[in-house]
């Protein structure tokens, strides 16, 4: 009873989260936009904050989100972050309302946004700023001939995610060709320009500017907080007046990555696909080449950093690497990387090939959960080559006749002796003797023949049954090694805990390991294995499939129920 009544007053304290909001920017003008975090720490699981409250002062642009895992002690908290980028609707002392998530609320944010009439601008023929404005005094309203604005789609990111650093330079005179403006710069990190920069004429504030706007990829590859190096500009105007302005330095936090896995890579990305296609021949025989290239195309990460994709082992194939091209090209999202290769595949004799399915796993930085991108497993059937052995035979035979044939005893012809009288029973007798002589030489031939035959079929059914005994053997090595391929990747889906693609590759596993039931879903797999603990399981992954509670899945005990099947056949192998 005690200990009941210490869980009822500890559950309070377990489900309770902390919530905290703050901005990037607390003065900002009517046609700025400012970034607002909203950040809660609890067990389990956060709750999505409402942000409708926001859009009756504030038109919501963008948003993000970011988990960060820690233990402490034996309970699991999680940091969730929500990065909002806004902008105000309106001048004035503007309030961001407080947000409730797990009954804790957080405090509400003022913010000051100066509007257009709220300060007073230069005009074109002023030379001295207005009444009580210090002149070094940095306004957003007063036009100034030369400035850089420059600003990150994130302030967080994760260790070598894609961070977007854009510059944009303002001035009211044509510039120079001769003009210099240096990248950012940001120590171990690797920062590749976003294509040209682009040039045009714009209105800001009401003022007209010309501007050149250029964009980066940014990655960091060590956790920290950073202080990104500002790009300086130094030139001069077209009518020869020097000048000369640097941005600001932007701040921002390269937190770790989310998960490892047993590859030993970390892709964080906006996007990832896998894809693939094969060149062969419409009947694929032993010695003839397939040309199979995959593709693995992933936003937001360079080329180079992708990981390899095929495996170069097989038992039945001599699989080889011809070609690997990286290739990097610009979009709306930043830089995307591709990786191509393409192998040649070469079977060595008749049978199926199977190649293992591909997963690659990744860490989607929008949704801020692993993912992974795969392609299926490839059976190619190999024919049989034609051969010309049926002839052998038939010439031994046509040969054996013909040696019969030539060894059969000649017909004497008569002769004829003028001095003597020819003898009539002497010639019945050679007549005799001549077709005893050919009964027995055409009989011995047929004899012979007939033997060579019955042999020949012998060696034929022979041979028929060690070929089918080779080819058993052969499907036998071809389902064990599908079957280890496949149940490697159904571990890897378990162990991420990702219910969609463990449900594809359990159905997978379980066709090569019942290779002579027809398995195409959970019910096929349940009436083979026959076992109610994986009944149970399969029932439990389908149920979190349909219900909409994939992330709450968990993959441990179903792989041990597929490992105790695996184990309990390998032992009836052995006995």
């Amino acid at each position: 009873m005690r200990s009941f009544f210490f869980l009822l007053v500890l559950l309070p304290s377990l489900t309770h989260a902390e919530v905290s909001t703050y901005l990037s920017r607390y003065n900002i003008s009517l046609q700025d936009t400012v970034r607002l975090t909203i950040e809660v720490t609890q067990p389990g699981q956060a709750q999505r904050p409402d942000l409708s409250t926001l859009t009756q002062d504030f038109q919501l642009l963008g948003s993000k989100k970011m988990t960060i895992s820690s233990l402490q002690g034996k309970t699991r908290v999680a940091t969730t972050r929500w990065q909002v980028l806004i902008r105000p609707k309106r001048s004035g002392a503007l309030t961001i309302p407080a947000f409730t998530i797990q009954n804790d609320r957080s405090l509400p944010i003022t913010v000051n946004v100066s509007g257009p009439s709220s300060i007073p601008s230069y005009t074109a023929t002023q030379t001295q700023a207005p009444p009580g404005i210090l002149p070094t005094t940095p306004l957003q309203n007063i036009p100034r001939p030369l400035f850089i604005e420059n600003e990150l789609d994130y302030t967080e990111a994760y260790e070598s995610s894609q961070l977007i650093y854009s510059v944009r330079l303002y001035h009211k005179e044509p510039l120079s060709k001769n003009v210099g403006l240096t990248d950012p710069f940001l120590n171990r990190a690797l920062i590749v320009p976003l294509g040209d920069a682009q040039e045009e004429e714009t209105l800001y504030q009401g003022q007209r500017y010309f501007v050149k706007e250029q964009r980066y990829a940014i990655f960091a590859d060590e956790p920290g907080t950073y202080d990104i190096d500002p790009p300086l500009f130094s030139g001069t105007t077209v009518s020869g007046n020097p000048l000369e302005t640097v941005g600001s330095e932007l701040e921002v936090a390269i937190i770790p990555r989310a998960n490892t896995n047993s590859q030993g890579y970390w892709l964080p990305a906006n996007d990832m696909r896998l894809t693939e296609t094969l060149e062969a021949p419409e009947k694929i025989e032993p010695d003839v080449a397939i040309i199979r290239k995959l593709t693995l195309t992933a936003t937001g990460l360079p080329a180079a950093r992708l990981p390899s994709l095929a495996v170069l082992q097989n038992e039945l194939a001599e699989i080889e690497l011809l070609d690997v091209t990286l290739s990097e090209a610009i979009s709306e999202q930043g830089l995307v990387g591709s990786r191509t290769e393409t192998l040649r595949i070469t079977p060595k004799e008749r049978g199926e090939i199977t190649l293992p399915p591909i997963d690659i796993h990744w860490w989607d930085t929008y949704e801020d959960r692993a993912k992974i991108a795969s392609r299926p497993p490839v059976i190619i059937r190999v024919d049989a080559k034609f051969s010309n052995g049926r002839n052998s035979s038939t010439n031994k035979a046509q040969l054996a006749t013909t040696i019969n044939a030539d060894t059969t005893t000649p017909e004497p012809q008569e002769t004829s002796n003028i001095t003597s009288k020819p003898n009539t029973s002497d010639g019945y007798i050679a007549v005799i003797v001549f077709l005893l002589t050919l009964s027995t030489a055409t009989s011995l031939g047929w004899l012979y023949t007939y033997n060579q035959l019955r042999h020949f079929k012998q060696h034929q059914i022979k041979k028929r049954s060690i070929v089918s005994e080779r080819q058993k053997q052969k499907r036998e090595r071809t389902h064990l090694l599908a079957e280890n391929n496949t149940f490697q990747a159904l571990t890897m889906a378990c162990q991420q805990n990702n219910v969609e693609f463990a449900k594809l590759r359990l159905i997978e596993w379980a066709q090569h390991f019942w290779p002579d039931s027809d398995i195409d879903s959970c019910e096929d797999i349940s009436a083979a294995a026959s076992n109610q603990t994986l009944d149970f399981l399969i029932i439990d992954l389908e149920q979190h499939i349909y219900n909409g509670e994939a992330a709450l899945w968990q993959g441990d005990l179903l792989l041990q129920a597929v490992e105790a099947l695996r184990q309990r056949r390998l032992k009836s192998i052995n006995s």
